[in-house]
């Protein structure tokens, strides 16, 4: 393959804003890099041959890019502040005309919001759980919900907010917990039915036909319908990973058999992380049909994460989120050890998200 000059993109936690901190809770930034994972994907790009300039993604970022003659950048930017945070850089990088990794700015700005995420699952008819949007916690309770209910901040990753308080039995210990999200993270809170059952990701790479279609004339098809588009064909650019089930057994008790904020920035290496899950062949179908619809209703480019929940009673698979800027710490983040269990290693999966978009804005064949 061609070799490219490349911007690796990050937000670092040591670069957070100093401002406020102490007001903040103490998960404010577990979505943030660390330099061991940049250095990480630093690593793996080069192995490609490629040359790589890391920067931090902020407000000077297009005069630091204007220094450099760079062909594409390596997005992983998760912003600082408001709502459209992830979508910062890539509006700018666009603003420029610069092409980048990873999903464009309507996802990311959609993704991050949970509640809108779950409507447009609804409005494809992809199963997500029942749920309502809570501002204040004094807002009457939508009365087809059903009990226990999960509370969680509407636009955090990480399990940012999570806690064995999340869980909620009575209208006592929701409006508690939603007035506490509220006022901890400066956000609406997501209040959606607790699917008790088994926590399941899967991960993604590639992109579906039409997005690469949309992107290289000479190889468009037709106009690339969606609605004519069949799985089928759609496996043959977008690879869906083994799913990864986590197993919260071994967490100590006051996590409450949860993913929360302290297993995953804390105890990251407690729980059992089993993949791939095991699943039936037909569950197994399920759930890579349905990763496949979720990836493809936000629209999302080059790699992503669906995150799962199976009900316990029924057996059915619901959609709790999207993330289309998965983690990518190298031996740690979910899609790095999906991507391994289908025998694609740490640099392969780097190089294969950077070929992905390279692809889709034509750059290679």
């Amino acid at each position: 393959m061609k070799k490219f000059t490349i911007a690796l993109l990050y937000n670092l936690k040591i670069n957070a804003p100093k401002d406020g901190n102490g007001d903040k809770p103490w998960d404010a930034w577990n979505e943030l890099d660390n330099e061991k994972s940049v250095a990480g994907m630093e690593r793996a790009l080069r192995a490609g041959g490629h040359e790589v300039i890391g920067m931090e993604g902020d407000a000077n970022l297009i005069q630091k890019l204007s220094h450099y003659k760079i062909d594409i950048a390596f997005n992983t930017c998760e912003g600082h502040r408001g709502g459209s945070r992830e979508a910062q850089i890539p509006a700018m990088l666009d603003l420029i005309g610069l092409p980048y990794t990873g999903s464009g700015v309507m996802t990311l700005a959609l993704a991050l919001d949970k509640p809108m995420t779950k409507r447009l699952l609804q409005f494809h008819g992809l199963p997500t759980p029942q749920f309502q949007t809570f501002i204040t916690g004094d807002e009457p309770i939508d009365g087809r919900l059903k009990y226990p209910l999960f509370v969680k901040p509407s636009r955090e990753g990480s399990g940012m907010g999570v806690t064995a308080k999340s869980v909620c039995r009575s209208a006592r210990e929701l409006r508690e917990q939603v007035r506490y999200i509220a006022h901890a993270y400066q956000e609406p809170a997501l209040v959606e039915e607790f699917i008790e059952g088994r926590e399941l990701t899967t991960g993604l790479l590639g992109n579906a036909p039409w997005n690469l279609a949309a992107r290289v004339s000479a190889k468009a098809n037709g106009n690339g319908s969606r609605a004519h588009t069949g799985f089928r064909a759609l496996q043959e650019t977008l690879r869906i990973f083994p799913a990864l089930e986590v197993d919260l057994t071994p967490v100590p008790k006051e996590e409450a058999m949860l993913y929360t904020a302290v297993v995953k920035g804390k105890l990251y290496d407690v729980p059992k992380y089993l993949c791939p899950a095991p699943l039936t062949r037909t569950m197994r179908a399920k759930i890579e049909k349905l990763s496949a619809a979720a990836f493809t209703a936000l629209d999302c480019y080059d790699f992503a994460r669906v995150d799962f929940r199976i009900e316990k009673i029924t057996g059915e698979p619901y959609i709790l989120e999207i993330n289309p800027l998965a983690g990518l710490q190298e031996g740690i983040s979910d899609i790095v050890m999906e991507a391994e269990a289908a025998g694609v290693d740490y640099a392969a999966l780097i190089n294969g998200i950077l070929e992905a978009a390279l692809q889709r804005y034509g750059m290679i064949a």
